[in-house]
């Protein structure tokens, strides 16, 4: 059952309008996808106006933005909820994600009108339930940015620079916080947003890459995920995708998103670049995490502890289950051939 949004009883003609429709969206959850797909565009109607007005008076941003970079099924989803626990960040909500075209005016509204996140670190794919939960965002960049082959600042050409810098900007400036955005499609296009917002920090999770690779398989397997693109890739594409079968396809991945990360990330600026290993991140959560502030402050991020609420001492590491025999040799045979193809 989707999560309730309780509406105030006031408010401005164009909030009540939103309002009484983000309330029925709220419950969508017997409504035909039509329906749901025609109350949304309703609802960004009715924002719009006051989307393009914030936007208009919307200054830079006050401090670098975050972005948390890794392979899928690698533990970024979980090292996000400990990232919005563990300090003040502002971030995309589900409920900015879900009225896309009108993030800002949607964040300022749902500060009002939903409750606040309360953490209990569990995604599914990549989804962390509840309507203030952080979200990627993939349908608001999808606006701006392509999901697709690796890409570096000569993308920028065309791009809406002012409206994608306002608009992150505007998040930032709402909850008075820095930003931090995890999806695994930007790690494919680092070199891109450092160039839409210089002095962007950005943070790496990497977890074993047989267990990486394992999940991945399996994901695709059941198919569990996003879904395959028209060249039958599975999620963010690294520069060196290839490979005829689904074991080659998942090694590429995880050394490959590894690889443009590690490459990118030292022509723009190594000291702007942190490693967290998931394995660390599960044994001690609260270490990883003042090693992040450290690394924070150092780049010129003082940043406030949040709640923290919930975080424990350390997370249950269990290691992927292992694939069927002949699956499990053909894995480790062609990780060993990336690897030796491309050295991390």
């Amino acid at each position: 059952m989707a999560q309730e949004i309780v509406i105030p009883d006031s408010g401005s003609g164009e909030t009540t309008a939103w309002a009484s429709s983000a309330k029925a969206f709220s419950g969508h959850g017997g409504m035909s996808n039509l329906a749901t797909s025609l109350l949304r565009g309703a609802v960004h109607t009715v924002l719009s106006p006051l989307e393009s007005r914030m936007l208009a008076r919307q200054s830079a941003a006050r401090w670098p933005h975050v972005f948390i970079l890794g392979a899928p099924r690698s533990g970024t989803s979980l090292f996000y909820e400990i990232m919005i626990a563990g300090f003040k960040f502002s971030y995309f909500s589900n409920f900015a994600h879900r009225f896309y075209q009108t993030p800002l005016t949607a964040t300022m509204l749902g500060q009002r009108l939903v409750p606040k996140h309360k953490p209990e670190y569990q995604s599914v794919y990549g989804h962390i339930s509840g309507w203030a939960a952080p979200n990627e965002g993939g349908w608001i960049w999808r606006r701006w940015l392509e999901d697709g082959h690796w890409i570096d600042e000569r993308g920028l050409t065309g791009l809406p620079v002012e409206e994608i810098r306002r608009t992150l900007a505007g998040i930032s400036a709402l909850a008075d916080a820095p930003f931090v955005n995890k999806n695994v499609m930007h790690s494919n296009r680092v070199r891109l947003l450092d160039a839409l917002f210089p002095g962007c920090l950005f943070l790496e999770i990497r977890r074993d890459a047989k267990n990486t690779a394992r999940s991945i398989i399996r994901a695709q397997q059941h198919n569990k995920g996003p879904r395959l693109d028209r060249e039958k890739w599975w999620s963010v594409r690294p520069s060196n995708a290839g490979g005829d079968t689904i074991i080659e396809r998942a090694c590429r991945q995880v050394i490959g998103v590894a690889q443009d990360i590690e490459r990118d990330c030292a022509h723009v600026g190594s000291e702007r670049y942190f490693r967290i290993d998931y394995e660390n991140l599960c044994v001690d959560p609260w270490q990883v995490l003042a090693n992040v502030e450290v690394f924070l402050s150092q780049n010129g991020l003082s940043i406030f502890p949040g709640a923290r609420d919930g975080i424990p001492n350390e997370f249950a590491l269990q290691p992927s289950r292992p694939l069927a025999p002949e699956e499990e040799l053909a894995l480790e045979r062609m990780l060993r051939s990336v690897q030796e193809m491309a050295p991390i």
